[in-house]
């Protein structure tokens, strides 16, 4: 089970797609509503938007949530009464764990995919006129839906799933599936580092130990396939260095690349110590000098390109990096 989650700012089009009962390719039916006249999507639309003008600086007060079951699941939501039943069940639930409550929404099922789904809208703005917050509800929403699937025991799709679409995927994220895929694969037949880092050779894949500056201390690890470096962390929670010491064991002193040769992570997983032949304390150096005095000026009093009688005009000029 997910939960995607968009935020709107009109009731009128979502409200048309959600409970689009002309299209016949979605069938949409409207399985539950509460605080809207259902007359017709014209008519609950005007119920939301109504309550909605009790805050009229909210700008954004609609909210949309698509909530898709697994095609696994597909003997659990027949189309029948049974099936809309339990959909409605769980929407409500997962409500009330995110905490909306006391709000108008409306529950609309549509059958356009192999995969069970409905569509919910509810109004940000409460019955009494307060804003429902939303605040981490990207985080919140991750642990309801994994604990809603536990509870109805509904199909978990496995961490490695090799069911997933490639052909929707775009190359940058087909890449770390790739890489990810293969580097969960050698870990779950592996019993030590030895046998995990033979298995990632095989498949081409680099795996290098991060260590702070100057240290002997290993600070996380990074795996390269193709030129595509990323940090183990990054790349899964299973992967990360402590994680992985929790598996395989604490790992051997002669499979530890030594600091200047490691590979400490910058933005993507890591990149050399050495760039272009110089070493990290060089580097280093540069980086904290990032301003120094001009050596031609005659005063301190720098202008600007726009005011030559700036007085706040900076006394340093900025230094040029050089890596």
């Amino acid at each position: 089970m997910i939960a995607k989650i968009k935020t709107r700012e009109d009731f009128g089009g979502i409200v048309n797609y959600a409970n689009d009962q002309k299209n016949k390719k979605k069938c949409a039916t409207l399985l539950a509503y509460e605080g809207v006249c259902a007359i017709s999507n014209k008519t609950i639309a005007d119920s939301f938007q109504i309550q909605a003008s009790m805050r009229p600086k909210v700008k954004s007060p609609v909210k949309h949530v698509s909530l898709a079951f697994s095609s696994h699941d597909i003997s659990r939501f027949p189309d029948n009464e049974e099936g809309d039943v339990l959909m409605v069940e769980i929407t409500k639930k997962w409500m009330e764990q995110m905490g909306i409550r006391n709000t108008q929404y409306i529950i609309a099922r549509h059958h356009d995919t192999k995969h069970p789904h409905c569509h919910l809208v509810f109004n940000r703005i409460n019955n009494d006129g307060n804003l429902i917050s939303d605040s981490n509800e990207r985080i919140r929403n991750t642990k309801v839906c994994r604990d809603l699937t536990k509870e109805y025991e509904l199909y978990f799709a496995p961490k490695n799933s090799k069911a997933r679409n490639k052909s929707r995927l775009r190359p940058y994220q087909l890449r770390k599936y790739n890489l990810r895929s293969a580097t969960l694969d050698a870990l779950a037949v592996s019993c030590s580092w030895d046998d995990f880092l033979g298995l990632l050779k095989g498949q081409g894949i680099d795996m290098r130990f991060n260590h702070t500056d100057n240290s002997d201390k290993i600070r996380g690890i990074s795996f390269c396939q193709n030129e595509y470096s990323i940090a183990g962390s990054k790349l899964d929670r299973d992967l990360s260095f402590n994680r992985l010491c929790v598996t395989l064991g604490n790992v051997a002193a002669e499979l530890v690349v030594q600091p200047h040769q490691a590979i400490t992570s910058g933005g993507g997983g890591g990149t050399s110590n050495e760039l272009d032949g110089e070493t990290t304390k060089t580097r280093t150096t540069k980086e904290t000098n990032l301003f120094i005095k001009p050596q031609n000026v005659e005063d301190n009093e720098r202008r600007c390109s726009s005011c030559k009688s700036c007085k706040f005009a900076p006394k340093y000029q900025r230094a040029k990096r050089v890596y």
